[in-house]
């Protein structure tokens, strides 16, 4: 690969710069079910303000029928990991939440 790269340079080729990947980082948000309208437009707007981009959440029924959790998808590049980190303690004390856990429902963690 590396000689196909410098037949390229001396041909005066430019190599196309690689695409710049997000991770991606998961938890999991419980609370009432009456109150997850509420906790949705939180983790929305507060991860929005905080300069994170939530790429999906499914919401599911809990363990408990008054329960529900959300599973939280972000994408956080390394250097914002500090700013995600901050979101997710200041989503732990809201009210409504009675807990978040790193990774979804199945327990895999993408941190």
């Amino acid at each position: 690969m590396r000689l196909f790269n410098l037949f390229l340079r001396r041909a005066g080729i430019q190599q196309a710069p690689l695409p710049v990947r997000n991770s991606l980082s998961r938890f999991t948000v419980m609370c009432s079910r009456k109150d997850m309208a509420d906790v949705r437009k939180h983790i929305y707007s507060g991860f929005g303000a905080a300069g994170l981009k939530v790429a999906g959440m499914r919401v599911e029924h809990g363990h408990d029928p008054e329960m529900a959790a959300a599973c939280v998808t972000v994408n956080c590049p390394p250097e914002m990991r500090q700013v995600l980190m901050n979101q997710a303690r200041q989503l732990r004390a809201y009210p409504p939440v009675r807990g978040v856990q790193w990774g979804d429902h199945r327990h895999i963690a993408l941190n």
